[in-house]
């Protein structure tokens, strides 16, 4: 299908829309100054995910903020630091003032013209409603990493739309699915795969705008 074809955009929120990694190392800033030597921020970063990643089965326990604070306390266990917990959810409460990539908002707007857009991500239900406001969507439009909704036949009748219809504007390293087109923002172009990996890889949300406008041409 041509990009125009496509009915809906299911877009990851982090890394593609809201610049996680250079918020959690703003964040991360006053736990690294404890660190006897200076740690390199790729593998600072990988250390965050890995944590991470450990911590997402208690997700419906803890919820996003949760998980933040004990992936917080794990590093500084791993690094051997200590920290209170008023420090880990100092890091927690971050989450809600990471930045958009610069070009994020133009380009919801621009987008939003011709598609729905759907955005996936974890986020509390405090910090959610900012989110939106700020990428311009509807609050029911931003959906949960626990959900699968190209896979939620009930979802997909209720909204009008089909799995078919829907491309996922996603990052290098985010979770396979095994249906629908997959659009891949490589904003690092360490990052890269080569040859492309998805139905298109382009290197920024920019990109998308300007890869819709040739194919509103052709």
């Amino acid at each position: 299908m041509r990009l125009t074809e496509y009915r809906a955009l299911l877009i990851d929120c982090d890394e593609v829309l809201v610049d996680r990694d250079s918020g959690v190392w703003a964040a991360l800033q006053p736990l690294l100054e404890n660190h006897g030597e200076p740690l390199d921020k790729a593998q600072v970063l990988a250390d965050f995910d890995e944590v991470l990643q450990a911590l997402y089965p208690r997700f419906g326990e803890l919820g996003f903020s949760g998980l933040l604070c004990f992936a917080h306390r794990q590093l500084a266990e791993r690094w051997k630091l200590k920290v209170s917990w008023e420090e880990g959810m100092s890091f927690a409460r971050s989450a809600a003032g990471w930045t958009l990539f610069e070009d994020a908002p133009g380009a919801m707007l621009y987008l939003r013209k011709f598609y729905r857009l759907l955005v996936q991500g974890d986020r509390d239900a405090e910090d959610r409603g900012v989110l939106c406001e700020r990428l311009g969507i509807e609050p029911d439009d931003f959906i949960s990493l626990a959900s699968d909704p190209l896979q939620d036949h009930d979802w997909l009748a209720a909204n009008g739309l089909s799995a078919e219809t829907i491309l996922q504007v996603t990052r290098p390293g985010a979770r396979p699915r095994s249906v629908g087109a997959v659009c891949l923002i490589c904003r690092n172009a360490d990052m890269s795969p080569a040859p492309c990996a998805a139905d298109y890889c382009i290197n920024s949300m920019a990109d998308l705008v300007a890869q819709h406008q040739l194919s509103l041409r052709r």
